[in-house]
């Protein structure tokens, strides 16, 4: 399987899938040990709105240049009315630091329209009495916004138990053998939803963030030092001393 990872095509070679029922008990097994690892994560809830904006702008970026994006456009535009009203060129320019400017411009602007139609105002506190399944079906109808980004918005804004899965998560799944090889980030939230331990999804997506950017990486992982070693089906890995895989 071929998967792109932040440009590169990484091969992602895994055994057999375990099977279903097998799945809850091995997502909290790592849930622990990414707590004894990491610790449990806090983070600050940020408004609904703040939370879309800053995720469209987080897509195909790192952090650093999705907030430096983030920050020039709430210099030059302080509210969500004065962007709506901005031009796209002037949009454009502002988050230029996040990449994919254009698109992302027109994305923005597109949600902050659809958002003030939908809503009679810029606000998506209205999100707040939907079940979880009617926030991603109606944020994903707009162009620019993922299920990733819909999953997001409702763990870090709107309190919901949820794990979204991107690059690293999905990575992370499919090395772990959670999901047959070839399903997608989309089928991987779906395939995983139900299996979280109730109450960790949000916090067990910032531990898999944090060991998918410092562990389990796209290219040279460094299996010799991986607390979930043991539980990996990734038909590449590397011994750990003293263990022959």
């Amino acid at each position: 399987m071929q998967t792109n990872c932040g440009g590169f095509a990484l091969a992602v070679k895994t055994k057999e899938p375990i099977k279903t029922v097998e799945t809850s008990s091995k997502i909290e097994t790592v849930v622990q040990l990414l707590e004894s690892e990491f610790g449990i994560p806090n983070w600050r809830r940020k408004d609904p709105l703040d939370e879309l904006i800053l995720t469209i702008l987080s897509q195909n970026t790192n952090d650093r240049n999705r907030d430096n994006g983030y920050v020039r456009l709430r210099n030059q535009f302080p509210t969500w009315a004065e962007v709506l009203d901005a031009p796209i060129s002037a949009i454009e320019e502002a988050i230029r630091p996040a990449g994919l400017s254009n698109q992302k411009s027109t994305s923005i602007k597109g949600a902050l329209a659809w958002v003030k139609e939908r809503f009679g105002s810029l606000s998506l506190q209205g999100l707040r009495s939907l079940e979880n399944d009617e926030v991603i079906q109606l944020l994903t109808s707009q162009k620019g916004v993922g299920v990733k980004t819909a999953a997001v918005l409702l763990a870090f804004s709107l309190d919901r138990d949820l794990c979204p899965v991107d690059t690293h998560v999905h990575r992370i799944a499919l090395r772990l053998g959670w999901v047959k090889e070839g399903t997608s980030a989309e089928k991987t939230f779906t395939a995983i939803r139900s299996s979280m331990p109730e109450g960790k999804a949000a916090s067990f997506h910032l531990n898999l963030l944090k060991f998918g950017r410092t562990i389990c990486t796209a290219r040279s992982p460094k299996c010799e030092v991986c607390p979930l070693w043991d539980d990996c089906q990734y038909l590449e890995k590397k011994p750990q001393p003293f263990k022959v895989s």
